[in-house]
């Protein structure tokens, strides 16, 4: 377990496939259960990511979203840097997003200390 969190709040840069893969299976456990496996959310309650500006726009504003939350989305800042880098380069580039931005957990770090 030590580990997995001294691994999670490293400087290591991650590429962008250990960061999809790692994303896909945390999205596929946090998230996907409102926004869908394919992406495309329940509207309104729920927004689809697929093809949405908040997947495809500037990536702070996706870091900021789910760090704070938004309406009836809680905030997911108690997970790991790591966790959450994965998680939005997942979304970022899932479902034909493709917007080839890679999230770093140092973004994530960096975020938070604004």
């Amino acid at each position: 377990k030590q580990a997995a969190i001294a691994e999670a709040t490293s400087d290591k840069v991650w590429s962008k496939d250990e960061l999809y893969a790692k994303g896909e299976s945390i999205y596929n456990v946090k998230c996907a259960a409102c926004h869908q496996v394919t992406g495309l959310g329940i509207p309104p309650a729920f927004p689809p990511l697929k093809g949405s500006k908040i997947a495809t726009g500037p990536v702070i504003d996706h870091i900021n979203i789910v760090l704070k939350g938004l309406k009836t989305m809680p905030s997911w800042a108690s997970e790991t840097d790591l966790d959450l880098a994965a998680m939005i380069t997942y979304e970022r580039n899932a479902w034909g997003n493709n917007t080839n931005d890679v999230v770093q957990p140092a973004d994530i770090k960096a975020a938070r200390e604004q």
